[in-house]
């Protein structure tokens, strides 16, 4: 993958997770959209859905609907916000009709914090007819016009959910509709359906209108028997699209009676893209002997090339070998490391010296490299061992033989000779991949190498440093440290809240008001402190431009001695758009023991519209405390290549992590960013510099 940001040149990242391998998602993220600054309130924690009401007296009820009706009339934003949420708390048919036509056009509810909150009122009672047809009208508007604004979304996803919670009939009926118009409507639709499986499929089965590839995704990854008849008939009467798609789908069910239909398409409509992709999908799901050449096919076709690479993730065939090579030999710094990927999977002897052949590359070396690393067999193991003992190779070679030890558990003969010829090294790239290498292997070697006076060595061991004892190395040097980005590299061990008490609270602020890498994960130290003279900052960072820095902010609150840190998570989720800092607050209040906390949680864990979030509160709610430190037994290989070439100085970057916890790291001098030890699932990178000079 080649991603260019301000000059930097991202070559490759792959993630993966012992003791299967997978590639690391690093997702090029949209500028974060401004965080929504609401008039402060009385903090009042949200109604959790479904939670009944106290009955009013009938006195109370009118007077309490007649206080909402003239709030929502209110030329102040907050003041329409309560009047919609005391009409959700009356609750009475009148007060749910008044909700339901603020939705529409021309209606009460303008702003999003508006219609986010109506939409959560009338979610309440989303089996009613009028609040049901209510939430339909808020999945197919739009108060922005635009249906990719994030706001809309989260209002759109919200009415969606409330829906398919019900379970109605008529409900599923209009998620059913909904899925047979693609878009962000089917899109919203179908997460919706796959939160809340519908005990009874009919409704979303029989909904009027044409079948769409997004409703034919869902029955899939419902993997629901109940579908069978109807997958079978777009089989038939599909679109070449939907009728691959259905048929693999039907494969997922277990029929493989499309094993058939497959060789069929193949034989009679190779010419057809979708109908090939889906043919080879299912002859290598069967694991048939033909399937090799039909994926050689795939990766003959310009057309269908890119689909074949994916699906050779599925295959280790030998037959797919000089195919690969020949593509490798055309390819780009996109397509390359794919390839090469794809190569190592192969994992046969001629396999893995065709990596080891990659290994000089300037352009290939690390890729193949880190598929070198992940290559089984003993060949592969031979050939890196052979690669240590060559200066041109030897760098990349020991970063890929430590990478294989962490993952495979083997380990490549001459490795330390090699490290600790790099660590003494003349080059500078050289030196950092010796450091960390021998940092990664060995804990008491990490906490030496962060004494060291050469800032390229303890930059590199610093990103070893994610143990306990390592980590309060790593802090107390953090404490007194001048050089910036030893600085930036040190501050990986605020992530930990033991270790980001040895650092004066004075180096925190510093680090949080410098942005640049360290800027996140120190805002999280800094909550951690919350008390009377700290509070006001962290009230500004929660409101802070950049989700990163309010994510942080979050969870570093779930440590906070404070009692009234709960309020403040509560009033960070209300109206958050971005689900990053969403999923924190969820991971910062399942570590508090507040009986204030469960309303945001049952809020999340019914109605979010982002499936981590929603998954961490149910977790919560079961008593279970989130753990934002980031370990695990996944690896990371990053290169950016001429990262530093115009300052002169590697640049700093920030992991994001799947625990919700963001690493700040420094580049060696090569470019390379290479970890091991991180959690299961995505990861993603961003350079400091793209947040605008990385000011929170």
């Amino acid at each position: 993958m080649t991603i260019q940001r301000r000059g930097v040149w991202l070559l490759l990242a792959l993630c993966l997770s012992a003791p299967s391998v997978a590639e690391a998602q690093i997702s090029p993220r949209r500028p974060p959209p401004p965080p929504r600054v609401v008039p402060k309130r009385s903090v009042k924690p949200a109604r959790p859905p479904g939670s009944p009401n106290v009955a009013p007296s009938s006195l109370k009820a009118r007077q309490g609907y007649t206080t909402a009706a003239r709030l929502i009339r209110s030329i102040a934003p907050a003041e329409r916000v309560r009047g919609f949420e005391r009409l959700g708390d009356v609750g009475t048919p009148a007060a749910m009709e008044l909700l339901g036509k603020s939705l529409e056009p021309g209606g009460a509810a303008k702003r999003f914090e508006e219609r986010l909150t109506v939409v959560r009122a009338l979610a309440m009672r989303a089996s009613q007819d009028g609040p049901r047809q209510a939430l339909a009208r808020a999945m197919a508007s739009s108060s922005t016009g635009r249906a990719d604004d994030p706001g809309e979304v989260l209002v759109r996803d919200t009415a969606a959910l409330a829906l398919a919670r019900t379970g109605d009939e008529r409900a599923l009926e209009i998620l059913g509709k909904a899925l047979r118009q693609e878009g962000p409507i089917a899109a919203a639709a179908a997460r919706a359906i796959l939160a809340h499986p519908p005990k009874n499929l009919g409704p979303v089965l029989t909904a009027r209108g044409a079948p769409t590839r997004t409703l034919v995704e869902v029955l899939d990854a419902l993997g629901d028997q109940r579908a069978f008849a109807t997958l079978r008939s777009w089989v038939k009467h599909g679109s070449p699209e939907l009728k691959g798609r259905a048929a693999v789908a039907l494969t997922r069910l277990g029929d493989y009676e499309t094993v058939e239909l497959a060789r069929l398409w193949l034989a009679k409509h190779a010419k057809e893209a979708p109908l090939a992709v889906a043919a080879t999908s299912i002859l290598l799901s069967a694991g048939t002997s033909d399937a090799g050449r039909a994926l050689s096919a795939l990766l003959k076709n310009e057309e269908t090339s890119d689909a074949g690479l994916e699906l050779s993730r599925q295959s280790r065939n030998a037959e797919l070998l000089p195919l690969l090579t020949e593509r490798l030999a055309k390819a780009d710094d996109t397509g390359a490391p794919l390839l090469l990927g794809a190569i190592g999977r192969v994992g046969t002897p001629r396999a893995a010296e065709r990596l080891f052949q990659e290994l000089g590359s300037p352009r290939h070396g690390a890729a193949a490299a880190y598929a070198l690393a992940t290559c089984p067999g003993s060949d592969a193991r031979a050939l890196l061992a052979r690669a240590l003992g060559k200066t041109t190779t030897r760098r990349n070679a020991a970063r890929a033989a430590v990478v294989r030890e962490a993952v495979l558990g083997e380990r490549v003969p001459d490795l330390d000779a090699a490290l600790r010829a790099l660590i003494v090294a003349g080059d500078a790239a050289d030196r950092a991949a010796g450091a960390w290498g021998i940092a990664t292997r060995n804990a008491d070697d990490a906490r030496a190498l962060l004494g060291r006076a050469d800032p390229v060595v303890v930059r590199a061991a610093a990103r070893a440093a994610l143990d306990e004892r390592s980590a309060n190395v790593a802090a107390e040097r953090l404490a007194n440290e001048t050089d910036p980005l030893v600085r930036v590299a040190l501050a990986i061990s605020l992530v930990r809240e033991s270790s980001a008490r040895r650092v004066p609270t004075s180096v925190v602020i510093e680090l949080v008001e410098g942005g640049g890498g360290a800027a996140a994960i120190a805002a999280k130290a800094l909550a951690t402190r919350d008390g009377e003279s700290e509070r006001p900052q962290i009230e500004r960072l929660a409101q802070s431009g950049d989700p990163l820095i309010r994510a942080h902010v979050a969870l570093g609150l779930g440590e906070s001695k404070e009692p009234s840190a709960v309020g403040l998570l509560g009033e960070m989720y209300r109206f958050e758009q971005d689900a990053d800092v969403r999923h924190a607050v969820v991971v910062a209040l399942s570590r508090r023991t507040d009986r204030t906390r469960q309303a945001t949680l049952r809020l999340a864990a019914e109605l979010d519209g982002d499936e981590r979030a929603r998954s961490a509160a149910r977790l919560a709610l079961r008593g279970t405390r989130l753990s934002a430190l980031p370990r695990g037994r996944s690896t990371l290989w990053l290169s950016l290549v001429d990262g530093g070439a115009k300052s002169g100085a590697p640049p700093e970057a920030r992991i994001g992590t799947s625990s919700g916890a963001s690493l700040p790291v420094v580049a060696d001098p090569d470019g390379a960013i290479v970890m091991t030890g991180l959690p299961e699932g995505p990861l993603t990178l961003r350079l400091a510099a793209d947040a605008g000079g990385g000011k929170p």
